[in-house]
């Protein structure tokens, strides 16, 4: 396995190596310490990592001589981390992940493109953007292996700053200081009821009409919910609100059951308007704007550029 240097760890490396090798962690060392530092169970990561329990315990206790202090603090029925231990978990998931990164760039340089990336989208994209791509990508780039996260803006934001993922799609709301950001998208947003409202494409509503339905509405934080709330509060008009919830299909599903209206983006309807399940009309004046983001430190591979470009091929 490839070596790294972890020569600041705290101070607490030892200063006279046992070895030619001990001054090095194996990597392979630390994919070990993680996978129990995330299930606190030497038995559990054994059985994941397909390994007998003596020999993992034999490379974590490498891993702590070579460190020169304690990774875990072990019990009968599991383990937590030391304060080193939380450390480590941190710098080492970095260092993983880099290395990935190099060997995926390396990978990229010949012509069949190969590797991961993960990818956060907001729910309201998932039948018309989110599924379509990843099978595209899939037909087209067999070797590279995507990651889909769903969630809120706020959360992808946080994710994407944090690189737990590579890039994200996330309203314009949201904080784009610490990342770069590329606009992607400005949707229309609809006014959603049933079949029997009448509501048609050709017709656009007024903020007045949405205030005088009862609205079921994605929750606070939610960009959308966001959105609806600040232009009633700027026209003074009022909001009445008799459901909210983070799941936009169950969403769609309600206000197709009569229960209320909502106020979506098109393509978290466009499903639902095909099968007549649905009637909507644009809402005057009232649009969400996507935007592309992705770490500003490590910016894109190849791959995930390669993911970012037939994304935008596909939202044209």
């Amino acid at each position: 396995a490839p070596l790294v240097a972890l020569r600041s760890f705290q101070g607490t490396a030892r200063t006279t190596p046992s070895s030619a090798d001990s001054d090095a962690v194996n990597v392979r060392q630390l994919q070990y310490f993680l996978q129990i530092a995330e299930l606190r169970s030497f038995t559990r990561a054994a059985n994941v990592l397909h390994i007998a329990q003596p020999a993992l315990s034999r490379q974590i206790r490498a891993l702590e001589d070579e460190l020169g202090t304690a990774l875990f603090h072990r019990f009968e029925r599991g383990v937590t981390l030391t304060e080193a231990g939380l450390l480590l978990r941190d710098r080492a998931a970095a260092i993983l992940r880099d290395l990935e990164r190099l060997r995926e760039d390396i990978a990229a340089q010949g012509n069949d493109p190969r590797g991961e990336v993960s990818l956060g989208m907001p729910p309201s994209m998932r039948e018309m953007v989110t599924v379509p791509l990843a099978g595209e990508v899939r037909q087209r780039h067999p070797q590279v292996v995507m990651h889909l996260y769903e969630g809120i803006s706020v959360f992808l934001n946080e994710q994407v700053r944090q690189g737990k993922i590579d890039c994200a799609v996330v309203s314009d709301l949201e904080p784009l200081a610490q990342v770069e950001s590329e606009p992607l998208l400005t949707e229309q947003l609809y006014l959603l009821a049933p079949p029997e409202a009448g509501l048609r494409a050709d017709q656009p509503v007024s903020l007045e009409s949405v205030s005088q339905q009862t609205l079921i509405l994605t929750s606070r934080p939610n960009s959308l919910r966001l959105i609806v709330e600040n232009a009633l509060a700027a026209a003074q008009l009022p909001l009445r609100i008799v459901i909210d919830g983070n799941s936009t299909a169950a969403m769609v599903d309600l206000v197709a059951q009569g229960i209320g209206c909502s106020v979506l983006p098109y393509c978290a309807a466009d499903s639902g308007l095909r099968q007549g399940r649905l009637s909507a009309a644009p809402i005057e004046g009232l649009h969400v704007a996507w935007t592309m983001i992705y770490s500003r430190e490590r910016g894109l591979s190849p791959v995930g550029t390669l993911v970012r470009d037939m994304l935008q091929e596909m939202v044209r």
